[in-house]
């Protein structure tokens, strides 16, 4: 049986694509630091890198662009049943 690993990311911090083969490197939110001008800025501590062919990657483009569609039309249907219709409003 193959072993299943979990894990997680705050970030995708990098990604190149080299002989067919796509790396992305993942990160997560490792406290804070304060840059030159004393601005407080997040650090990102880099875990794991996934290593995928060119062609498993462009299945998962596509896979996560059929959620993020489908994800705006439910915020889409959430809004339109929230929203009172303009036929529905008393005229003045």
């Amino acid at each position: 049986m193959a072993y299943k690993q979990v894990v997680f990311a705050d970030h995708l911090v990098g990604i190149t694509i080299q002989n067919g083969i796509v790396r992305m490197d993942l990160a997560v939110n490792a406290g804070q630091v304060k840059d030159k001008d004393e601005q407080v800025k997040q650090r990102l501590e880099i875990t794991t890198q996934l290593v995928i062919p060119l062609d498993g990657f462009v299945n998962a483009v596509g896979m996560q662009q059929r959620l993020v569609k489908e994800l705006a039309d439910k915020q889409k249907q959430k809004r339109s049943l929230k929203a009172p219709a303009a036929e529905d409003e008393p005229a003045a």
